[in-house]
């Protein structure tokens, strides 16, 4: 019985979309992927491909492999940037390439019918991140809010481009945490429940808007509700 998919696509935010209570932080527990694999259970079947550390560089190369192992999927999220807009280091990717990328990226799922949706990065504490990883800001891999800013700003700009939503984290956690967005974060870049549950609503709301034929509320789930199988179960193969 084959299922739709939704794929997760991204860095290490997507990567650790599973983890229901992210270190250090001891709060409020949710999950991404897990909330996400609950409102689509029996509807969609989700896809977790995240890559923590990855660019927008490297993710056009690994995606065609991605999609060429992944048959069937109908919707995705992109969602890197937070290591392209360091300001220097390995990961750091310029402005316009980081543009270039998404565009190939988003016209990769196109061709393959997928429904993308585009993810911006959102905000950075660096009293929390710096003093844990100065290893990496020793490389240059120095982020702050005007370069994350900038990097969600050219996200939104190839979303509109290609038609296609998008989901503006930046904005989200500015107003959802408004004096206190850096509670959202864990270790001052990745999110704990409360940043990933303010993810999940805009996710949300992305789909609802621009692909409602996708949004939970309107998709059938598969196969009957036990009270409608016969007792033998003679009545199921034609929903097989």
């Amino acid at each position: 019985m084959e299922y739709k998919k939704f794929l997760l696509f991204g860095d290490s935010i997507t990567e650790y979309s599973f983890n229901t209570l992210p270190e250090p932080n001891k709060g409020h527990q949710f999950a991404l992927g897990a909330a996400l694999s609950s409102i689509y259970s029996r509807k969609l079947a989700i896809i977790h491909r995240g890559f923590s550390g990855y660019n927008s560089r490297w993710a056009v190369k690994i995606l065609p492999k991605i999609l060429e192992h992944e048959n069937n999927i109908a919707i995705a999220t992109i969602y890197f940037g937070s290591n392209d807009a360091t300001a220097a280091g390995p990961a750091h990717v310029p402005e316009h390439e980081y543009e270039d990328n998404l565009h190939k990226l988003v016209q990769m799922m196109k061709a393959q019918s997928i429904k993308p949706i585009l993810v911006g990065p959102a905000l950075y504490d660096p009293a929390k991140f710096e003093p844990t990883h100065q290893k990496e800001i020793q490389q240059g891999q120095i982020r702050s809010n005007e370069l994350l800013g900038k990097y969600s700003t050219i996200a939104e700009n190839v979303a509109s481009k290609e038609h296609i939503p998008f989901v503006n984290l930046h904005a989200a956690f500015k107003d959802k945490g408004g004096d206190n967005w850096g509670n959202m974060l864990s270790d001052g870049l990745h999110y704990n429940g409360w940043g990933y549950e303010v993810f999940y609503q805009e996710l949300l709301r992305a789909i609802n808007d621009s692909y409602p034929q996708y949004s939970p509320e309107n998709m059938e789930v598969k196969l009957p509700l036990w009270r409608e199988v016969l007792e033998d179960g003679s009545n199921l193969e034609q929903f097989l």
